[in-house]
């Protein structure tokens, strides 16, 4: 009969080798705990069929007893291996609880003790020899035992609890997993069944044979599900937060969601496996997009939200095996960037249309001043003698006229077109701007000159313009001299015309006054709007008394040139 005691020691045998090669694969698993479970669990396990064949093999009774022994102490510290497990792949801290392995280790150490001093008290089993089916050491069970084994499958009972809970809940096709787990007890029919002696099983534990099939099912069948389903992933990214959770896998089949996610798209309601392009095509869609934005309800304010999807990749082993889309309720924010983006529309296409008038009103203005000035030179010349020098009066009052309304005309044009904020900034240095601003300014008798030039950031062209301005001033303000100079954040501008009178300061900014003179009443207003379009100020100092010191502050500055 060494034929049977082949088939026994070779079918633990490869039990052993099944369990101490899946433990090259444990570490694929990412929860450290899961894996430390698994591990010990593939190795004891592995251990304890490594300990049956000692038993098995035609050796002397001691040594098989003595094997026996070893079965009996890896055997039980395979339950707390799989306890250990159970408890963290089920998303549970029971394993770390310190009063649970505290308790869990004295009552391993103190059944150990009682069954390696059996030799000593005889209580926990007595042995007898056999030559059936093949001659081996026959184990008679005292009491002690069965209380330590109804334990023991008490205790592994909790664990298949938990695991059978947790794929019970799972919205994923549990079925196969489920088998395999159930593999790790049908060993336990045996073991009842060899009690018997009309079998013809031999007395010993098969559960080491359960562990293998476990081992090579969950790690090389059915790994990647293996993998994603334990309750850990819906508890610390699905049902503790307050967000629609939908998870997909890398084919984009629909594995899991949360209950946010059934009360805003109830098609998912049993509809795990299947393709979320088909199930929820937007949701595919807008989740793919850059700005991830899903309106749900009715186009109205009471009804329509709005949603910003935000797909999260779910990896493993460097691998991507699914994602995660959150849908984060920003009804409120959108429904604010929505009005402000009208409202910027509506600016802009007002800016236009102000420009459009702008260009429209100079345009007639001047025609019309062209005519004028045309029948003006024919009065010139169709004038007679005797009315010459009158005439002259007259035609003098009336070009200089003219020459006053197309200075307005311009002027206002020019504000129309700078009362505008400005996008587009450069660095450029001051000396630059004030040389450019001279060379537009046509007067002989006004001097310009820069204290000290530095590097800014500004638009280069309204800077320009706005010390063209102030040189404009200057032109009529009696000016000779125009000096600019910089003061921290701030730029200076010295004329030695007439002074403004500390009472007139408040007014040369205001629309429609002529201070300090009709020909200047547009220059401030028009400096303040270049000003403001850069988000600086424009002030006169009331206390300067030789001539005007105009302070433009807020400027940004980047450093001193050489």
């Amino acid at each position: 009969m060494e034929a049977v005691r082949l088939a026994y020691v070779g079918g633990f045998g490869l039990a052993a080798m099944a369990c101490f090669l899946s433990m090259r694969r444990v570490s694929r698993v990412t929860d450290p705990d899961t894996q430390r479970g698994l591990g010990a669990l593939l190795g004891l396990g592995g251990g304890w069929a490594v300990a049956h064949i000692g038993r098995l093999l035609p050796i002397s009774p001691t040594a098989q007893v003595a094997f026996y022994l070893v079965g009996l102490v890896v055997g039980l510290a395979t339950i707390g291996a799989w306890l250990y497990f159970a408890s963290a792949y089920t998303g549970h801290d029971y394993h770390r609880r310190p009063r649970i392995r505290r308790a869990a280790l004295s009552l391993y150490l103190g059944i150990s003790l009682i069954k390696i001093t059996n030799p000593l008290h005889g209580m926990y089993f007595d042995t007898t020899t056999t030559t059936q089916p093949f001659a081996h050491v026959v184990i008679e069970l005292g009491t002690i035992h069965w209380v330590v084994t109804g334990l023991s499958y008490a205790l592994a009972s909790i664990g298949f609890y938990l695991v059978y809970e947790m794929l019970d809940e799972s919205k994923s096709d549990t079925r196969v997993l489920g088998a395999l787990v159930a593999t790790t007890s049908i060993p336990i029919i045996f073991y009842v069944i060899s009690l018997t002696d009309s079998t013809g099983l031999i007395t010993l534990h098969y559960e080491p044979l359960g562990v293998a099939v476990f081992a090579v099912g969950v790690l090389y069948v059915v790994e990647d599900q293996f993998i994603a389903i334990p309750r850990f992933w819906r508890r610390q990214i699905i049902d503790d937060i307050d967000e629609a959770v939908v998870v997909i896998d890398d084919l984009g089949h629909i594995r899991d969601y949360n209950q946010r996610a059934i009360e805003m798209f109830p098609e998912l309601y049993e509809c795990e496996g299947t393709p979320l392009s088909e199930t929820l095509p937007e949701l595919a869609r807008v989740s793919e997009r850059e700005d991830g934005i899903m309106t749900i309800g009715q186009d109205d304010k009471d009804t329509e939200r709005y949603f910003h999807l935000t797909a999260t990749s779910l990896t493993q082993a460097d691998l991507e095996v699914g994602q995660a889309i959150v849908c984060t309720d920003v009804t409120n924010v959108e429904r604010q960037r929505r009005q402000l983006k009208r409202k910027n529309e509506q600016l802009e296409c007002q800016n236009e249309q102000l420009d459009d008038f702008a260009e429209a009103m100079t345009h007639e203005l001047r025609n019309t001043l062209a005519i004028a000035e045309g029948y003006v030179e024919m009065i010139a010349t169709q004038r007679t003698e005797t009315s010459t020098r009158l005439n002259d009066d007259t035609v003098g009052t009336i070009k200089k006229a003219h020459e006053r309304m197309e200075c307005i005309v311009t002027d206002l044009a020019r504000l129309a077109r700078r009362a505008q904020t400005i996008d587009e900034i450069e660095e450029c240095s001051l000396s630059e701007v004030v040389e450019a601003a001279h060379n537009h300014i046509h007067s002989d008798g006004l001097s310009i000159c820069l204290d000290e030039d530095t590097t800014l950031r500004v638009n280069r062209a309204l800077l320009t313009e706005l010390h063209l301005t102030a040189g404009r001033f200057a032109d009529l303000n009696n000016a000779t001299d125009l000096k600019v100079g910089i003061d921290q954040e701030m730029i200076t501008i010295t004329t030695d015309g007439d002074p403004i009178p500390a009472e007139m300061v408040d007014n040369v900014f205001a629309y429609g006054e002529a201070t300090p003179s009709a020909e200047t009443g547009m220059l401030f207003p028009t400096m303040e709007a270049i000003a403001s379009s850069h988000g600086w100020t424009v002030d006169i100092d009331p206390t300067y008394q030789d001539g005007v010191l105009i302070e433009i502050g807020g400027v940004e500055m980047c450093s001193s040139a050489a």
